[in-house]
């Protein structure tokens, strides 16, 4: 027997589901990782690089703290600096590139030339110079990725700027002495919405990325502070002794990307907007 068309319908898991599933219990731990922890981040429970048991269920790190609880505190950091440089990275490039697609001219050219200048350099490397020269603090961290995820999202706006300047209620609202400012906030940037938010879940997945790498090679948080990306790092050191050491970090990392990206095909279904994920990340999610 089938399921009544409705009731299958309701039954239906969609992507945005999916990924606030995955992400939600992330998102508790880091509000609240003292009711999950069942230790402290930087508390000596045990012999090191013990394997996953009852009493650890991931085992423990290269000092005998617990594996699980470092992974659980590491959440509020590496979730603090995806979400914000996405928010900082999505504003600025939405703005910019909005502005450049709908002015056109000498602005534009002059904007994109400057726009892939940026874009030449290696994602990972400009972050690591900008962390290398203004210091290694969380703030640092969230605006260096930022910046060095500007650039692609400006340019992904500026499509939707150009695509969106001839149409009618924009010539409209220049016709009865509309400003550019707004015509961007009143016309251009709503309209832009749907796809601009498929392109911010790319941003916050990019930014997952990018905080775990430059953790991993020593400039995101700083020992005993736990990130997942300076807990990969120490478990390749002792891959040997304990192969198991950085699987949680591992699958943290994964899944809380893999979760953005999951939210932004559900928006994409959602809004029927013209682009796949795949290509909004080759646009404005490179790693």
């Amino acid at each position: 027997m089938t399921a009544a068309p409705g009731r299958a319908r309701a039954l239906r898991i969609t992507p945005t589901v999916a990924g606030l599933a995955l992400l939600v219990p992330f998102v508790a731990f880091a509000l609240f990782p003292a009711l999950f922890a069942p230790y402290g981040p930087y508390e000596i429970v045990n012999t090191p690089l013990l394997g996953p048991s009852a009493g650890h269920l991931l085992g423990t790190d290269e000092i005998g703290r617990d594996l699980l609880s470092r992974v659980v505190f590491a959440s509020r950091n590496d979730l603090l600096v995806s979400i914000m440089s996405a928010a900082v990275a999505f504003t600025l490039g939405t703005v910019f590139g909005l502005l450049s697609g709908y002015i056109g001219g000498i602005f534009d050219t002059v904007s994109m030339r400057t726009v892939d200048v940026f874009l030449s350099f290696p994602t990972i490397v400009m972050a690591l110079f900008l962390i290398t020269v203004f210091g290694r603090e969380t703030w640092v961290q969230i605006l260096a990725i930022a910046l060095v995820m500007t650039p692609s999202t400006a340019r992904f706006a500026r499509g939707e700027g150009l695509l969106l300047r001839s149409r009618g209620y924009v010539e409209a609202s220049k016709v009865s002495g509309g400003g550019r400012l707004h015509i961007l906030f009143r016309h251009l940037l709503p309209n832009a919405m749907p796809t601009l938010l498929v392109a911010a879940s790319v941003l916050a997945s990019a930014a997952v990325l990018i905080a775990a790498s430059l953790s991993y090679l020593g400039l995101g948080a700083q020992p005993p502070a736990a990130s997942w990306g300076n807990m990969l790092r120490s478990a390749y050191g002792v891959v040997y002794d304990a192969p198991l050491f950085g699987i949680g970090p591992g699958i943290a990392i994964s899944v809380v990307a893999g979760a953005y990206v999951l939210i932004g095909e559900g928006l994409r279904r959602r809004f029927r907007t013209d682009r796949n994920t795949a290509s909004i990340s080759r646009s404005v999610g490179r790693v």
